[in-house]
């Protein structure tokens, strides 16, 4: 009976844990190349509020513009 218990803890100590990140997570959005949009930190706030963070993602090229920003109340997380 306790090897049963004790083979048990861990998986559930690994479903709270994700089912707690996954509410903190929030939404994301992409905005565009980063050579278009200069500055991306300043167009996410401006577009999705003052705890929006933008970051250029260099994936080649000049990069693209990601937004990520907590989700609306009627928005699902991603």
């Amino acid at each position: 009976m306790a090897k049963t218990a004790s083979s048990l803890v861990l998986p559930i100590i690994f479903l709270v844990m994700f089912a707690l990140v996954e509410q903190n997570m929030g939404c994301m959005a992409v905005l565009g190349s980063c050579g278009v949009i200069t500055d991306c930190s300043g167009e996410c706030i401006s577009r999705f509020g003052p705890q929006a963070r933008g970051y250029c993602d260099r994936d080649g090229g000049s990069g693209t513009c990601v937004c990520v920003y907590p989700c609306p109340a009627d928005k699902p997380h991603m």
